[in-house]
């Protein structure tokens, strides 16, 4: 069962997952950019939200597998942009990708995507042929 405060809506485009002290951005690249974005574009996204500061921050990122891991929970319930049940918070934007991407794999010419509407992680080849969603997050740190 999910925790209802594990996710707050800072009421500022960000989400604080209280449980990892992260902070996600509501939307994903899918609502943002209006495509699915393959791993360089996530990569490129992510620059861009840095370079504008994005609410204030410079450090956003994509996210680790272990991160994105607790985005995913059966007991919650949102929809994705084709209208079908994703386990995220409904604290975060209704119409968003149902996939996320993680950062490369240290060492590796690979990545993690997790399915938000099934739980389950895929290791693809071709970093560049993905066709996916990124959601940006950054660790919180004092004085945040």
């Amino acid at each position: 069962m999910a925790d209802s405060k594990r996710f707050i809506d800072n009421g500022d485009s960000t989400i604080t997952d209280t449980k990892k002290n992260l902070m996600w951005t509501k939307t994903d690249s899918m609502i943002e950019l209006k495509k699915w974005v393959n791993y360089q574009d996530s990569v490129d996204w992510v620059r861009v939200l840095n370079e504008n500061e994005y609410v204030g921050y410079s450090d956003w990122r994509l996210p680790t597998r272990d991160e994105m891991s607790g985005l995913y929970d059966e007991s919650f319930s949102n929809s994705d942009k084709f209208g079908k049940l994703i386990h995220i918070s409904d604290v975060f934007t209704k119409g968003c990708g149902f996939s996320v991407i993680a950062k490369m794999i240290d060492g590796r010419f690979r990545t993690w995507v997790l399915n938000l509407r099934d739980g389950e992680y895929t290791n693809p080849d071709g970093l560049w042929t993905l066709t996916e969603a990124a959601r940006a997050v950054r660790t919180i740190v004092e004085n945040d």
